[in-house]
């Protein structure tokens, strides 16, 4: 039944909570785990490049710091595959570009997802006040499969 998990990881502790939940469902009903990362750096620019962007050498520089961004996104992926893979759990990742929820929904629907397991707060949730992020409230009021959210 619940044979396709995916799991929103961006390293963040609630994330990394969500994966050892997934990893748990996964070992004792055989399921396979997706490890899924949005990479949004549209609104975000590199230290010293807040104005606008005007000559070649400032863009080069933006696509440059992106491909960082998501090289370093796929290396912390990696790291969480082989904590799967040491449990022995079939596990996959993937990481896109865009905004973080429509991602999340989108994949979900083109895998055929499950279970989507998913923490309360991401990166950017500000972690004092006990409210849902809005990523995860997101997921959860849109997703065509059941959705855990992880606190």
């Amino acid at each position: 039944m619940l044979t396709k998990i995916l799991v929103p990881y961006d390293g963040s502790k609630y994330s990394v909570k969500a994966l050892t939940r997934a990893m748990e469902l996964a070992h004792n009903l055989d399921s396979e785990i997706f490890l899924f990362s949005v990479v949004n750096t549209g609104y975000i620019s590199p230290p010293g490049l807040l104005r606008l962007i005007k000559s070649k050498e400032e863009k080069a520089a933006i696509k440059k710091w992106s491909k960082s961004v998501k090289t370093d996104t796929e290396k912390m992926l990696k790291n969480a595959v082989k904590k799967c893979e040491s449990k022995g759990i079939t596990v996959s990742f993937c990481v896109e570009n865009g905004d973080v929820a429509s991602k999340i929904l989108d994949f979900s629907k083109k895998k055929k997802i499950s279970l989507i397991i998913i923490g309360s707060h991401g990166l950017h949730g500000i972690g004092k006040l006990k409210t849902l992020g809005s990523v995860s409230r997101r997921v959860s009021e849109n997703a065509n499969c059941p959705v855990l959210i992880i606190r």
